[in-house]
């Protein structure tokens, strides 16, 4: 097993050799001085940024960390949405599709929302 201080490393080993997950959360987290809201509703994982600006000054901090993120989160049949507001602007996991903007934005198997992106850019979700 993983050092414990490797959470994905973790998961992901629990998500291969183990039952299925089940994740219940609801976390206030910091990272890199951005305040995140951790919850779960139903079968999703959902990441509340406080802004469009903040969600890209988190993907830049966390960019190489993605594609692991994803994987962990497909390998355990989980889904993580980021949300502005009640827009949903990236999806990473099992239900991810990856498209264009996310391959310019470089950030791997995560699907980035352009209209969603917009929609909070503006301030309409």
């Amino acid at each position: 097993m993983p050092a414990s201080g490797d959470l994905l490393a973790t998961v992901e080993g629990l998500a291969r050799r183990g039952p299925d997950l089940s994740v219940t959360a609801n976390l206030s987290v910091t990272v890199n001085d951005i305040d995140l809201a951790i919850s779960t509703v139903e079968d999703r994982i959902r990441i509340q940024v406080p802004s469009v600006w903040a969600g890209f000054r988190l993907l830049r901090s966390e960019r190489d960390r993605l594609p692991q993120l994803s994987r962990v989160l497909s390998a355990a049949d989980l889904t993580a949405e980021v949300r502005v507001g009640s827009a949903v602007i990236a999806i990473a996991g099992a239900d991810a599709v990856p498209g264009r903007l996310s391959g310019r934005l470089a950030v791997g198997p995560v699907e980035v929302r352009l209209r969603a992106l917009v929609l909070a850019i503006l301030r309409l979700r």
